[in-house]
């Protein structure tokens, strides 16, 4: 059995009861997003948030149709923003098929993203849950801003670690913090364990997005990304960012030349790959993952070694090891 199904079957049933719930919700809408949501619903994707959730609740003691609930706002507000996102990257696929504004058109993807941003939202309303609603808006309010961020400063090429690892919080971490956090208010915990949580979700989600960035230095494979992709759209990343600051000045000055002049021809963005992986940019970047690793697992030390929390930190392992 592979890990990802020895990591599923602590929560089998639990996890057929979330994705029965998903599928409903998106069933009965309008006419003119039905054929749309049900593209969007046909693809079954690895179900890591909802899984952090679920694991999350079975570590603090249970899974109750609260955290099915929370674990649906979540996914929902996911999907909707990957819809988006495919349209302000101009992504044209998606786990291996046609990205809903490659298969329609920007304007419908948007729309399509609002109408299941919608549905998250009247799902969160009917938890009667104002703690869910104030991290839902939190979620929206940091996901847009580290977007926004990102697409600003992609023009303006900042180049700095710290901002690095400012957007990737806003833009990946917080969602998986969310997923963490509302896990343990499912299970009714107090707030010093929900924060222990919010904050081991937040690592595993720097974890998640610099494992991501790292796909972009190499070959597509059965990684599902184009390399280069992220620095053909302007994105410099930990990768790189590490090679600019610590590799021989004049390499560095060259290879800076080619980003702040958006010069990124296919020679030149293999030049700067090749720039990062020969400059330590991946082992340093590999070597920050397992930071934040272990700063997760630390996070969690005072609880006791049960199944649930075996399982939780196999979770991490997979999202770190993920092949795409």
């Amino acid at each position: 059995m592979d890990k990802y199904s020895l990591i599923t079957k602590l929560v089998e049933s639990e996890l057929s009861a979330f994705t029965t719930l998903y599928k409903k919700s998106l069933q009965g809408h309008s006419p003119a997003f039905q054929s749309m949501i049900d593209y969007i619903s046909e693809v079954d994707g690895k179900k890591i948030r909802p899984l952090l959730l679920l694991l999350t609740a079975k570590t603090c003691g249970q899974i109750n149709q609260s955290t099915l609930d929370y674990a649906l706002v979540l996914e929902l507000v996911h999907n909707a923003t990957l819809i988006h996102d495919d349209v302000i990257d101009n992504t044209k696929q998606r786990r291996g098929r046609y990205s809903v504004n490659a298969k329609y058109d920007n304007k419908t993807a948007v729309l399509v993203g609002d109408y299941i941003l919608s549905i998250a939202i009247a799902k969160a309303v009917m938890t009667q849950s104002i703690p869910v609603l104030n991290i839902i808006s939190n979620l929206a309010l940091n996901l847009v801003d580290g977007e926004l961020a990102q697409l600003i400063n992609s023009n303006n090429v900042v180049i700095s670690e710290t901002y690095y690892f400012d957007v990737i919080r806003k833009k990946t971490a917080v969602l998986l913090s969310s997923c963490a956090q509302m896990g343990a208010m499912s299970a009714n915990v107090d707030e010093a364990t929900i924060e222990k949580f919010r904050l081991f979700g937040e690592h595993i989600g720097i974890c998640f997005q610099i494992r991501d960035d790292i796909f972009d230095y190499y070959e597509q494979g059965e990684i599902g990304k184009p390399t280069g992709n992220d620095i053909r759209e302007g994105k410099i990343t930990l990768p790189l960012i590490y090679a600019l600051e610590y590799a021989p000045e004049n390499e560095s000055k060259e290879m800076l030349q080619i980003i702040q002049n958006g010069d990124f021809t296919e020679n030149n963005i293999d030049s700067l790959i090749n720039f990062a992986k020969n400059n330590k940019g991946i082992e340093y970047a590999f070597h920050m993952m397992e930071t934040y690793k272990q700063k997760a697992i630390d996070t969690l030390a005072d609880f006791p070694e049960t199944e649930a929390k075996k399982t939780l930190f196999n979770l991490v392992d997979y999202i770190i090891e993920r092949k795409k």
